[in-house]
């Protein structure tokens, strides 16, 4: 008889050892490889509770065994077929009874066995969700919702999509298409009309899903879920834990819920907050293969003095990791980052709209990873269609809740590079913002002569008599008011929720200005003034206003003439046949592949506009708008977590090669290493030997000089 130890190690708290989840699969197979073991279509349940006592089918017993653990002292599973063989005997024949004993020295390679990498990927996300109790489905007679659901992508992942199909199973057929939809921003209408016309060119009795809908219902196991908390409309509060029951304000009195119209029999509130815990998320990152041993490289790298590759290099890092020694000890320990921003989904030039999403970024990766889409993870989406101002606070109790409680008592998590259980836990280092949204976190205000906490009064800001500047509501109350000194000693509105955690305090660097997001900005307020772009532009009558009492510029002084007003033409705005050059000049413009998108496709010539809000993902359902962001970023989850199980020879997003990959190799004896890449032969019709222009030999000079390591030493 093979070691049977891993069946009684200590599982804490329920969360159980590598080694224990492939032994019960292995059980399973074993179990299930002998045809007098079924009764009824099913195997005994050697669990606590059934003690071999109830036929259940096969995928209840193994979630039975993943929760309860097996009965006790059954080392030798006989009701399977396998015969007591006692430790004398063992030792004086080294041989087991029967060929069934030979079976069970195969369980674990079996368990290992990953010809369906589908049936592997359903089985990691069901010892992702042990991490979390509160999701784990519990299984007592029959399965619940949640474990029926996982039960049926086991069936899925071994039923072909249609009968005698060899290359894809139900699961992965599905699975393919999901991310196809998600990678290429297809709309449900598109993805339907795909399967539509897959569908009808399928054998009829294929078990391709009929639509998107039925698609996500099916891939529900794999989504880690968001929760949705009411709140006031004027951001004053929110309906969560104590307040939970709660129908109005308690600061503004507004109603929690709109009036109802009709038989509704709903309750609809008039706004809705919608957070993704970010433990599961954290959990996911050690419990799968493909991330676990990452989570450790901010400590095993070497960083070079002078040198900054990696937040970890610097100063901030060093120091929490100083006064914070217990947390520093443990490489595992979790390291945050948050940003938030206001953007309008709409466009632009669209009706004011302000929806803010909340992200959380994670430091232990290396700077390739940590900085990719599929680790910034979506933490709140704070609804529009007003900013919540310094109210934001409000919104973002949960994450402080869930931040806190990560600091002080962690979560059990198992670590797949390690094969063991460990209390994770996680720290927020700082934000990084553009201006306003700094002012919105931090609680210091961005307007007025200290609008800098470094400078302070050591400026020559002034206040212009005609600008925007209004008066400022401190804290959640309603009403004006006014902290003592504001404005003469310091410019603090608030206190930060963020210092209600008990380390906040003590960081060196709390909160960053995103540097390229400000140069973003003041690019655009440049730009729409020079080209004097309507409801854009700066130079605007109440500047004008302002000219006359600070500037000696007549000549841009606003012209009262009867009963209008005309504003004269300044210098710094170019004439319409000026503005046509720029667009065509921008039409024309290109960078270096990967510097900068391809500007060319946002330029009207004729409209003479530079439409920027295409760069962003114009949302289509406008009434709902916060929901689709919302369950879009689901399918985009999802869709990530199942491409790391697709087969190596299937492209994605994360295994793509570089677009100028004509594929083959370059032998290295000779060559710089900026021409290790080969190149793609030019057709047949195309124009022969063409020389390049003196400003292109310049241009290809300069980039081997740059570009090549071989010349760096000459160039320092």
């Amino acid at each position: 008889m093979d070691d049977r130890s891993w069946m009684y190690r200590d599982s804490p708290q329920g969360l159980r050892r590598m080694d224990y989840c492939n032994g019960v699969q292995g059980f399973i197979n074993f179990a299930t490889s002998i045809p007098r073991n079924f009764t009824g279509g099913g195997i005994r349940c050697p669990c606590r509770k059934c003690e071999n006592k109830k036929y259940l089918h096969q995928d209840v017993v193994m979630m039975h065994l993943l929760h309860k653990g097996f009965m006790e002292n059954y080392q030798c599973w006989y009701a399977y077929g396998e015969v007591f063989v006692s430790e004398s005997e063992r030792r004086m024949e080294e041989t087991v009874v029967g060929s069934t004993s030979s079976a069970s020295n195969d369980v674990h390679e079996a368990a290992n066995d990953n010809t369906n990498p589908y049936r592997n990927m359903v089985m990691d996300a069901m010892r992702m969700n042990q991490g979390n109790s509160s999701q784990y489905p519990i299984v007592e007679e029959e399965p619940n919702a949640d474990a029926a659901r996982f039960f049926d992508l086991l069936k899925d992942s071994d039923e072909p999509l249609w009968d005698g199909c060899t290359n894809h199973s139900k699961l992965s057929g599905i699975a393919q298409v999901f991310t196809i939809k998600s990678d290429h921003g297809l709309s449900e209408a598109g993805y339907d009309k795909i399967i539509e016309w897959a569908r009808s060119i399928l054998p009829e009795e294929n078990r391709l899903k009929e639509n998107f809908y039925a698609a996500k219902s099916m891939m529900k196991p794999l989504d880690l879920g968001y929760q949705k908390i009411d709140m006031c409309p004027n951001f004053y509060m929110l309906y969560y834990l104590e307040n939970t029951e709660m129908t109005e304000c308690m600061t503004c009195g507004h109603s929690r819920y709109k009036p109802r119209t009709g038989r509704e029999k709903t309750l609809v509130a008039y706004k809705k907050l919608r957070y993704f815990p970010i433990t599961p998320k954290l959990q996911r990152l050690f419990m799968s293969p493909r991330t676990a041993e990452h989570m450790t490289w901010h400590q095993a790298h070497h960083a070079v003095d002078g040198v900054m590759v990696h937040p970890s290099d610097g100063e901030a890092w060093k120091r929490f990791n100083s006064v914070h020694p217990h947390f520093s000890a443990e490489s595992r320990k979790v390291r945050l980052g948050l940003c938030t921003d206001g953007f309008n989904p709409f466009g632009s030039f669209a009706a004011p709209y302000s929806c803010w999403p909340v992200i959380l970024t994670v430091y232990n990766l290396p700077p390739g990873m940590c900085m990719r889409p599929e680790f910034m993870f979506l933490s709140t989406v704070i609804p529009g269609p007003k900013s919540p101002g310094w109210n934001i606070d409000i919104c973002l109790l949960p994450l402080i809740d869930e931040l806190a409680q990560l600091w002080s008592s962690g979560a059990l998590t198992y670590d797949i590079s390690r094969k063991q259980n460990f209390l994770m836990r996680a720290a927020l280092m700082w934000t990084i913002n553009d201006f306003p949204a700094y002012g919105m976190l931090s609680g210091w205000s961005t307007h007025g002569k200290l609008v800098c906490p470094y400078c302070m009064e050591n400026n020559k800001a002034f206040t212009l008599a005609n600008g925007e500047y209004g008066d400022i509501v401190f804290g959640l109350q309603l009403g004006k008011q006014k902290f003592p000194g504001f404005g003469l000693t310091h410019n603090w509105v608030k206190r930060s929720i963020f210092f209600e955690l008990p380390y906040w305090k003590t960081n060196l660097l709390r909160h960053n200005l995103d540097v390229m997001h400000i140069e973003k900005n003041m690019f655009e307020n440049i730009f729409n003034t020079v080209m004097d772009v309507k409801g854009k532009t700066k130079d605007n009558i109440k500047a004008r206003l302002d000219i006359a009492l600070y500037c000696n510029r007549k000549n841009m002084e606003l012209v009262y003439d009867e009963s209008r007003v005309a504003k004269p033409r300044a210098s710094f705005v170019l004439e319409k046949n000026a503005q046509l050059l720029v667009y065509k000049w921008l039409k024309s413009l290109r960078f270096p592949d990967g510097h900068a998108s391809n500007i060319s496709r946002l330029v009207n010539i004729e409209d003479c506009r530079l439409y920027l809000f295409n760069i962003k993902k114009k949302v289509k359902n406008k009434a709902h708008v916060e929901a689709l962001i919302c369950e879009a970023y689901i399918v985009k989850e999802i869709s990530t977590f199942i491409l790391y199980y697709f087969e190596p020879h299937l492209r994605t997003r994360i295994n793509r090669v570089p677009r100028h990959d004509d594929g083959g190799e370059v032998p290295s004896s000779g060559n710089l290493s900026i021409f290790s890449n080969t190149g793609r032969p030019t057709p047949k019709n195309a124009v022969r030997g063409r020389y390049l222009s003196e400003i292109e030999f310049k241009q290809a000079h300069n980039h081997v000089l740059f570009n090549c390591d071989e010349l760096r030493p000459f160039i320092q």
